[in-house]
């Protein structure tokens, strides 16, 4: 079988032998979770930077998740988590060769900076030939630059993080390409595959995690893919494979082990169409409690910042994928977790049957971290418009040409956008919008729309709106439940 490891890798500066510590812990000051902007109930570093997420492990009760962390240079962050709602950074469990932490901080990672990845979890041979030990282990497939796809573990439940010594695995380079290395664990034939952004899509496969074959190449995909396997419609016996990249672009068909066959035939689908999704990776399913795909993504696409202070940036809310067809394709949808209730505190505010008109129907209604669900009947609406307000920030659906009308940040200035956002065929929009200090997510159509953003509500205001333009349209349904802290 063949492997691309780099037989003069030893010898490159980048490429160390087995080291392994504990997460690194850079916070030399603590954060009360309190600053401007910073999220309630998403998961934000204490400080510094982070971006793409990179692996995300459940094992006996604990999900693991790293991620980029680090400006100036690409670490490996950590944070686990035992409910998938609240979240303990645990600092940088993978600190690469050109770090920029203080010479305390054990260089246990292959590479110039950590890049993007995934993980999985193995135990007993798969583990010992990795490991050592066939104790139970997380192993973080990911980018060493200027060494290649590389492999970090732990078999101590993240207590100690070891990098694998003779990285790189496969694709050795002699910079950052190919990159963000996706595994998974093919159960048809027993083996793992590789998902990798080279040329666009390219997959490998292995028996080990160790000696990786090119298997086949698709032209289709930018940075991060992830390679899901789901239901469609809810029906077991139609399962079908979902492949998608960092910016939630995806197509929707067969994977036999070897090359992935679109059949929506279509132009790619896009599972968020918000201006703030981005490399986003799925848990390794196969021991999680329930067998099914979590995701999470970055919740930037490199905007500019919303001006938080501190600690940059912060991830999306977990959802749970779901396939249903739409109009003659196969459609990708993402629901917020159930968890999400964990986090209800004090009395809902609850309306129904009602006109909504010029006047606000939220008055008195202050929040700044909620979950809230509208049905809007937009049948014999006199209405132009529905004009939704957070703070100082401004959404408006359009009736007539079914879009919503919004302000993204893009590299730091404002831009006037729109997205389509069609009722049902009843003539019936549900939304699900989650706001939080700094972020909005908005879902309709039962998740096949999806729309993250970042974006810079006024921290010292609370205050809502919802009205309508030009007449009035019925307001079927309103329920907003405010959100506890994360934090607390």
């Amino acid at each position: 079988m063949q492997n691309d490891n780099n037989p003069d890798g030893a010898k490159s500066p980048w490429n160390i032998g087995a080291l392994g510590a504990p997460p690194y812990d850079p916070f030399s000051t603590p954060s009360d979770y309190k600053e401007d902007f910073r999220p309630q109930f998403h998961f934000s570093p204490k400080n510094e930077w982070m971006n793409d997420i990179n692996a995300l492990i459940y094992h006996d009760g604990t999900y693991h998740m790293l991620y980029q962390w680090g400006r100036n240079a690409r670490h490996g962050g950590y944070a686990t988590s035992q409910d998938l709602v609240h979240w303990d950074d645990r600092g940088v469990a993978l600190v690469p060769q050109d770090t920029f932490l203080p010479k305390d901080a054990v260089r246990n990672a292959s590479g110039k900076e950590v890049y993007s990845g995934s993980g999985v979890f193995v135990e007993g041979e798969a583990a010992k030939k990795i490991t050592g030990s066939p104790e139970p282990a997380l192993v973080a497939i990911y980018t060493g630059t200027k060494v290649g796809t590389c492999i970090a573990w732990s078999n101590d439940d993240g207590k100690t993080w070891n990098n694998y010594e003779n990285n790189p695995v496969a694709n050795a380079t002699e910079g950052v390409d190919p990159r963000d290395p996706c595994v998974i664990w093919y159960e048809r034939e027993q083996k793992w595959v590789m998902a990798i952004y080279e040329n666009g899509t390219t997959f490998y496969g292995s028996r080990d995690l160790i000696q990786w074959e090119r298997l086949s190449n698709i032209h289709f995909g930018f940075e991060c893919p992830d390679l899901v396997e789901l239901p469609l419609d809810g029906d077991g016996d139609r399962m079908k494979w979902v492949l998608y990249d960092a910016n939630g672009s995806y197509l929707v068909g067969n994977f036999d082990g070897t090359s992935f066959t679109d059949e929506n035939k279509a132009e790619p689908l896009m599972m968020d169409c918000g201006p703030d999704f981005y490399a986003a990776q799925t848990f390794f399913p196969h021991n999680l409690p329930e067998k099914k795909y979590i995701q999470i993504a970055w919740n930037d696409h490199w905007n500019g910042g919303v001006g938080e202070e501190k600690w940059e940036r912060n991830a999306t809310f977990p959802v749970e994928l779901g396939l249903v067809t739409r109009d003659s394709k196969m459609c990708v949808t993402r629901t917020p977790i159930d968890e999400i209730k964990k986090l209800y505190v004090g009395d809902p505010i609850r309306k129904s049957n009602i006109e909504l008109g010029s006047e606000n129907i939220l008055t008195g209604v202050k929040s700044k971290a909620f979950d809230m669900t509208l049905v809007i009947d937009l049948n014999n609406a006199f209405a132009s418009s529905i004009i939704f307000n957070v703070t100082n920030i401004e959404y408006v659906y359009e009736l007539e040409s079914e879009i919503l009308n919004y302000t993204a940040l893009i590299r730091g200035e404002n831009k006037e956008k729109s997205v389509p956002l069609k009722p049902n065929a009843d003539g019936i929009l549900k939304l699900r919008v989650l706001v939080d200090w700094s972020s909005i997510e908005i879902f309709s159509d039962d998740g096949v729309f999806s729309f993250s953003q970042q974006i810079n509500f006024d921290p010292n205001g609370d205050n809502l709106s919802l009205t309508s333009l030009g007449g009035q349209v019925k307001l079927s349904f309103l329920e907003l439940q405010t959100l506890r802290s994360i934090w607390n």
